[in-house]
């Protein structure tokens, strides 16, 4: 390798929303993240209290309520002629 172009690899701690901390290795001194996988629903088997993307759908459906979107085409039609 070349001396003086690459980054500093060394020790980085990592810590979670959830409180869960450990040490890895990275460029980077320090890193926060949301979901680890001490907290992670895929990991844990049990629904996260912590799942930001928590109520997409139900969002989108509001958002888009009394739009035509999501919606067939056949369906908006007669509702504008009737």
């Amino acid at each position: 390798m070349k001396k003086d172009i690459h980054p500093e690899y060394g020790p980085c701690k990592v810590s979670c929303a959830c409180g869960n901390r450990f040490e890895t290795r990275s460029t980077l001194k320090e890193i926060k993240v949301a979901v680890c996988s001490s907290c992670h629903p895929f990991y844990t088997g049990k629904r996260g209290s912590l799942v930001i993307e928590a109520g997409r759908v139900e969002k989108f459906q509001r958002k888009y309520a009394g739009t035509r979107f999501g919606r067939p085409v056949e369906e908006t039609a007669e509702k504008e002629q009737g």
